[in-house]
C-alpha cells in the first residue's frame, strides 16, 4: 500500500497493512504484446486498468554510492530515494513526486510526497539547481528536507510501463520495457544515453504481505523466474561502470 505524505507530521508506521510484496521477473527475448496476452489468459483473469505511460525519474544516492552498494551487497534493510513524474519529454519536469522506497527483507513500503504544480525543464538546470529548486518545494517537510540535501542525483532514468489488475482485485502486475538511463552530470545529458534492449521486459507482481500463499499460484503460470533486478543498480552500472 502506499502512503502519500504533505507535512512533517506524517510519517511512516511500518505495519503489515503498508507492507507489499514486490517479486520481479526478467523476461528477455520476449514479445510484449505475448506477455500481454499471458496475462489476459492467466487464470487470475488479468485486465489492463490504466493506459500506457512514460516514467520518468532521478534516483538520488550519497557521495560514496552508499545506496548503491546496499542493494549490490543485498543487504536486507534499505532505503532509496526518488524523483518521479511522468510524460512522454524527459525534459519537462512536471507535477512531480519524491519517493521514498523502503525494503524490509523480501518486502518493502513505499512514501510518496507530492510536490504540486513544479513545472522545469531539465534541459536548461544543472544538477545543483534542481537539487535547490526541489528542496525549496518541501519546507513542510523539514526532515525530509534535510535528508535530500544530503544527496545528489545519480542517475537519470526512464521507461515505459503497462498496468494490470486481477479479477480478485488483490494483485497487481506493470511492465517495464523501451528502458533509457542518462548521466545528470553530462551538460546535455541526452548524449549519455544508454539503453536496455528493446526485447527486455520487466515484470513486476506486486501484493500484500497476507496473499503471498496465494500468489505463488500465478507465477506458477509464468514461464520466467523471479529475480532480483533493480533499474537503479542497473543504470548505474551502465552510465558509471562502477565496481566495488
Amino acid at each position: 500500500m502506499e502512503k502519500v505524505v504533505s507535512n512533517t507530521a506524517k510519517s511512516s508506521i511500518l505495519s503489515e497493512d503498508n507492507l507489499r510484496y514486490e517479486r520481479k521477473y526478467i523476461c528477455s527475448s520476449a514479445y510484449l504484446e505475448d506477455l500481454v496476452q499471458d496475462l489476459f489468459s492467466n487464470s487470475y483473469g488479468f485486465e489492463e486498468i490504466f493506459e500506457k505511460r512514460r516514467i520518468n525519474n532521478v534516483y538520488f544516492d550519497d557521495c560514496n554510492y552508499n545506496f548503491y552498494k546496499q542493494n549490490v551487497s543485498g543487504i536486507g534493510t534499505r532505503e532509496k530515494y526518488r524523483l518521479r513524474w511522468y510524460g512522454d519529454n524527459f525534459s519537462l519536469l512536471k507535477n512531480p513526486s519524491i519517493e521514498i522506497k523502503k525494503k524490509f527483507g523480501e518486502v518493502g513500503d513505499k512514501i510518496t510526497h507530492k510536490l504540486g504544480d513544479l513545472v522545469l525543464d531539465i534541459k536548461s538546470l544543472s544538477i545543483y539547481n534542481l537539487m535547490e529548486i526541489v528542496t525549496n518545494e518541501i519546507e513542510d517537510n523539514p526532515l525530509l528536507k534535510n535528508r535530500l540535501q544530503q544527496l545528489q542525483p545519480a542517475l537519470y532514468n526512464s521507461y515505459e510501463r503497462r498496468y494490470f489488475l486481477s479479477d480478485c482485485k488483490k494483485f497487481r502486475i506493470t511492465l517495464d520495457f523501451h528502458q533509457r538511463f542518462y548521466d545528470p552530470y553530462y551538460t546535455n545529458y541526452v548524449a549519455s544515453e544508454r539503453r536496455i534492449e528493446d526485447d527486455i521486459v520487466v515484470l513486476e507482481l506486486k501484493y500484500n504481505l497476507n496473499d503471498d500463499g496465494e500468489a505463488r499460484g500465478i507465477s506458477q503460470e509464468f514461464e520466467y523466474r523471479v529475480s532480483r533486478n533493480s533499474k537503479y543498480v542497473q543504470g548505474i552500472d551502465l552510465i558509471k561502470g562502477l565496481s566495488f
